[in-house]
């Protein structure tokens, strides 16, 4: 080859060719790797059944905080860390690295998981093969108020079938096609384009601007293959029963959903009125710091919107949303956000 052929070989065919390969052996890889998940996810679930029933002999209080311990996820105002009331709590037996299985030194940092129950060595975390770079960055966050998914709770392509998998490569590779593996505003705009049959209005460029920020995780401009699989699985699992949804959700998932709930149900009779959503929520909003003269219209806003979108899970139009209800109408929001933030 000459020296042009060359150059259109690294600047055009040879990322083209990389991220079809990178999408290839994606698939392989996952489709050999749901046994060894599936597998993993009935080791988890034994071992939080008799999580469970340690607790329930647990008082009121500590209980709570030993959830929250476990948990590393925030839901309406619930913390991920509290250190003065974590140090008050002790583990009956020592915790190993789900990676290395190997036990927790005193000297040593755990990084638990934020979704399951698993905790890493970050040494151990970084050396893993096929992972997203931003797990780089994500994993130092596993002992903050953000928290972190490890690996496999941060990858949603997992919890597709085989062939909404396809779907998704074929859609990427065939349809839109983006220019070295990556895809433009305008792509994005051309495919939606074709997928809606017309012309766009200004209401549509408004619509897919935001759809387009929402699929840009790291918020650089485009989206790359990792964010439109994570973003169209969304999609695919919005369609889904509720109640199938709600059996993808990890034991810790339920624990802190049913703890929000709690904190909503003041009078703790199993349901929440609109009365005790509506304080609930004024209470969190409350707490951000806003030094603006709208600061309790603001706050008395918020709170009417998620207030109204609480109450919008009562189905049986009671006047009261039951706990099975808003673990069904959560199921999809709990899922999504799963994926680590990469801003």
């Amino acid at each position: 080859m000459d020296d042009d052929e060359v150059s259109s070989w690294h600047t055009k065919v040879k990322p083209k060719a990389l991220v079809v390969g990178s999408m290839i052996k994606y698939c392989k890889d996952r489709l050999k790797a749901r046994e060894e998940i599936n597998d993993f996810i009935s080791e988890m679930k034994e071992d939080l059944q008799k999580t469970s029933k340690d607790l329930s002999e647990e008082k009121p209080d500590a209980r709570e905080w030993y959830i929250r311990k476990k948990s590393c996820a925030s839901f309406l105002y619930i913390n991920h860390r509290d250190v003065e009331h974590l140090n008050q709590i002790s583990e009956e037996e020592p915790i190993a690295c789900s990676a290395c299985k190997m036990e927790f030194r005193e000297v040593e940092t755990e990084y638990p998981c934020r979704v399951c129950d698993s905790v890493f060595h970050k040494d151990c975390v970084l050396e893993m093969k096929d992972i997203h770079p931003s797990h780089i960055e994500a994993v130092e966050k596993a002992n903050t108020s953000v928290g972190w998914s490890c690996p496999a709770c941060d990858d949603l392509g997992l919890l597709l079938t085989e062939e909404e998998l396809h779907d998704i490569i074929d859609t990427f590779e065939e349809e839109i096609k983006p220019k070295d593996g990556q895809i433009s505003p305008g792509e994005f705009k051309n495919f939606k384009k074709k997928q809606l049959g017309h012309q766009l209005s200004e209401e549509d460029h408004e619509h897919l601007d935001l759809e387009f920020r929402l699929a840009d995780r790291d918020g650089n401009g485009i989206i790359d293959w990792w964010e439109f699989l994570n973003y169209q699985t969304k999609v695919k699992l919005a369609m889904r029963d509720q109640r199938e949804l709600v059996d993808m959700l990890t034991e810790k998932e339920v624990r802190v959903a049913k703890l929000a709930f709690s904190h909503m149900d003041v009078n703790k009779d199993g349901k929440v009125t609109e009365l005790e959503a509506k304080k609930a929520f004024s209470d969190y909003f409350g707490q951000v710091n806003m030094n603006d003269r709208r600061r309790c219209s603001v706050i008395e806003s918020y709170a009417r919107h998620a207030t109204a979108r609480a109450m919008a899970l009562d189905i049986k139009d009671t006047g009261a949303v039951t706990w099975p209800e808003f673990l069904n109408g959560q199921a999809k929001f709990i899922i999504g956000v799963r994926p680590n933030p990469t801003q």
